[in-house]
């Protein structure tokens, strides 16, 4: 090295002969600083709005998120998605929404109103507060502390929530969608079978159809008892999805294959599915889909795709 000095090569020889592990260990002795990055404002989605909402009947608070269209309003009105477990699922639903608006005219779907339906605080689930809102109570029975407060959530949203949407944007009464994956799958299929005209959609991902010894099962043979004769006074869309990977055989432990092997997730849901089917009365469309690959947990964000689109189908 022309004109390098013999000293200074020596010691950067000697340096990197100690190998990586010294050389990395003098670089990480001081703890990196926060610098601006940390320190900029939080981010927020566009559009979206936010409000911790009490029900002065129940006393009960949830957290709700709006995200106006990001679209023009079409002629019927826009339709409107809403989502329970808001914390975990509103913010990918939102982005999605917003995404399709964005595409090229000939493939833009009709621009979502996206209503999330939450807990108040940071966490993604809140396990307590949905097995308290989003389980059916049992038959002859009122809700509790605990459980069995499908009805009182359904309630709020009919009487406080909706109309609240329905004043501040231009909805179409045609296109409402209930989404919930999971306990809220539960809810969505109970309020199908009980109140089938409160949506006219409904979206049930890995629904517990297992609760309280497959009460919603029996809920779902009143309901077909309740409406044989013709016609319906309803018609409604029911979007069912599942993991095929939430099987006793595919579960990652002994425990989880037992806890899989009572619930029998993947078998009642296509029963129900079957059953539904069965009846072929054109007030009632049933899909039914085994999404390959996706166990509980992970099916929750392709089936939340597809519950969009069943938002934004045409009349």
């Amino acid at each position: 090295m022309v004109g390098a000095d013999p000293l200074h090569c020596s010691a950067r020889r000697a340096l990197l002969a100690t190998g990586p592990s010294l050389w990395l260990a003098g670089c990480t002795t001081a703890p990196p600083q926060p610098g601006p990055l940390l320190q900029a404002p939080a981010v927020q989605l566009p559009g979206t709005h936010q409000m911790d909402l009490r029900d002065p009947v129940s006393g009960h608070t949830w957290r709700i998120w709006v995200q106006r269209p990001a679209g023009p309003a079409p002629a019927t009105g826009h339709p409107v998605l809403y989502l329970l477990d808001g914390n975990a699922s509103f913010a990918l639903a939102a982005q999605l929404a917003r995404n399709g608006a964005g595409r090229p005219g000939e493939l833009r779907t009709d621009a979502a109103i996206v209503v999330g339906i939450g807990h108040p605080g940071d966490a993604t689930i809140h396990p307590a507060e949905r097995q308290r809102d989003y389980t059916p109570p049992a038959p002859g029975g009122s809700a509790t502390a605990q459980a069995g407060g499908a009805e009182v959530l359904l309630d709020f949203i009919a009487r406080e929530l909706q109309p609240r949407v329905a004043a501040a944007l231009p909805v179409d009464p045609l296109r409402q969608t209930l989404s919930g994956h999971s306990f809220g799958g539960l809810l969505v299929l109970h309020a199908l079978f009980t109140r089938p005209t409160q949506f006219t959609r409904y979206a049930a991902t890995s629904p517990s159809v297992w609760w309280n010894n497959g009460q919603v099962m029996g809920t779902a043979e009143r309901f077909v008892q309740a409406h044989a004769g013709a016609p319906r006074p309803f018609r409604a869309q029911l979007q069912l999805r599942i993991g095929s990977l939430e099987t006793a055989e595919a579960a990652a432990t002994p425990a989880r294959a037992a806890v899989q092997r009572e619930r029998r997730m993947l078998e009642r849901t296509q029963a129900l599915a079957a059953q539904l089917r069965a009846l072929q009365w054109p007030e009632l469309a049933v899909q039914m889909e085994v999404l390959a690959g996706e166990d509980h947990g992970s099916v929750m964000a392709p089936a939340l795709i597809d519950a969009l689109a069943l938002a934004q189908q045409p009349r």
